[in-house]
């Protein structure tokens, strides 16, 4: 697939999706790709397991964000289902809810059925699944669920890693992997800190979703990020 010409990306997911997408269609505009189109299926806090049930049910309930000419636009009451055929996706990515991210038995096997669903229902056969690796929290964040790893930040993120090791890494249904999270982990070690999110677990507008997005480009297509000059405005 030449990512190039062409970039069709649906995120299944949840408010993380929302921010590493958010920059993605102006950093791939900057790129040079001829034809962009993007999309995230969207329930606040939802899990795999919550993605899994909807996939049963065929419930009503997801935000359906699409942006094909670098504003999002947002649709409500859609279903899994809809979303998915939509388009004849290149790309689908799929993640777990941050607070479970590091928790290694709680990925499958929910991710199996789901993928198993998304690939039943794709009208691009030779489509790729990719596994959104999201972030630990700040420091000091008040997450509720923040107690999973003793409030710890480095905590969260070797078992953010330890659960992609276990469940992703040889995973024959997963086709390659987006590492969000460590590039967010990498930024606290720089001059900029622990000052990557917004309230201590979604990622700031600026700095945050950019670095989200870039990884998201790279990961996907494999193309050179030197020479992308997009900047968000907030920056």
């Amino acid at each position: 697939m030449d990512y190039s010409k062409q970039l069709k990306v649906l995120a299944i997911g949840n408010s993380f999706s929302d921010d590493a997408m958010e920059h993605l269609y102006h950093i791939a505009e900057s790129y040079g790709v001829e034809k962009i189109t993007l999309g995230n299926l969207y329930i606040g806090g939802a899990s795999l397991e919550l993605h899994h049930i909807n996939s049963l049910t065929d419930e009503y309930v997801y935000y359906y964000r699409k942006n094909t000419n670098g504003i999002w636009e947002t649709t409500e009451n859609v279903s899994l289902q809809a979303g998915i055929q939509d388009e004849a996706w290149d790309v689908f990515t799929v993640q777990q809810v941050s607070y479970l991210s590091g928790i290694v038995d709680s990925y499958q096997p929910q991710l199996h059925y789901l993928i198993k669903y998304i690939k039943e229902l794709q009208r691009n056969s030779e489509a790729k699944i990719g596994w959104h690796m999201t972030w630990a929290y700040q420091e000091d964040s008040d997450h509720s669920e923040f107690y999973l790893y003793n409030q710890s930040q480095m905590q969260m993120y070797q078992g953010i890693i330890d659960a992609v090791k276990a469940n992703i890494v040889q995973n024959p249904e997963i086709d390659f992997i987006i590492p969000a999270g460590s590039t967010i982990q990498n930024l606290r070690t720089s001059y900029l800190g622990d000052t990557i999110t917004r309230d201590g677990f979604h990622l700031s507008f600026n700095i945050g979703r950019l670095a989200a997005g870039m990884t998201y480009f790279k990961s996907i297509t494999g193309l050179s990020l030197e020479g992308i000059s997009y900047m968000p405005e907030e920056v």
